[in-house]
């Protein structure tokens, strides 16, 4: 259960250059925008600014997004806070909780070098306009955060007929074999109405 310390900024979610849009803007079909903590939306991200930021990027080699989650909060805010963490600079505190000297020193400043501390900038101006940068103390109790994958069984993506008998107006995996004229067949048997000729 990982306590972080890291050196960045608050990146929103919602927002025109918020994560959710990014994600849908960049095609990253694969990614969550609700936990970018995810190691193939960690991955899927920093290859996306690798290409579209590279001047950026390749001046933070340690460039990594945090996400704060507590797997003890059940509430409806506790799934997808309003923001994730974007860090140039990310130290995990051990389950002590005490600093070493090295870190205490670290914290005193950036950590970052000149050019670093422009990149963070620039790339906060771009994607987080008006948010602070600096030390975050940032809790994440399961950065795994597994969730069960979703298979569809053949029989669950059939649709049904009101007798339970398998029904050929298609699914959403399957389309109808032949075409169908469903809307007024079923509003006749709806409302018991006669079919006129």
């Amino acid at each position: 259960m990982p306590v972080y310390m890291l050196y960045g900024f608050k990146w929103p979610r919602a927002g025109f250059t918020g994560i959710r849009v990014y994600i849908v803007l960049h095609n990253l079909e694969d990614a969550t925008a609700e936990y970018l903590q995810a190691p193939v939306t960690t991955q899927l991200l920093l290859e996306s600014f690798a290409k579209t930021e590279p001047g950026i990027v390749s001046r933070l080699p340690d460039l990594r997004f945090i996400e704060q989650y507590d797997p003890n909060d059940t509430t409806d805010e506790a799934v997808s806070k309003p923001y994730a963490y974007v860090a140039a600079k990310v130290i995990t505190m051990p389950e002590s909780g005490a600093l070493s000297m090295d870190a205490e020193e670290l914290v005193k400043e950036s950590g970052l070098n000149n050019d670093a501390m422009a990149a963070l900038t620039e790339m906060r101006d771009k994607y987080a306009a008006g948010e602070k940068i600096g030390w975050y103390i940032v809790y994440n109790g399961d950065p795994e955060r597994w969730f069960p994958q979703v298979e569809e069984d053949d029989d669950e993506s059939m649709m049904y007929d009101e007798d339970g008998e398998a029904s050929d107006y298609g699914s959403a995996s399957q389309p109808p074999s032949t075409p169908t004229t469903f809307f007024p067949q079923k509003l006749t048997q709806f409302f018991g109405a006669k079919k006129t000729a």
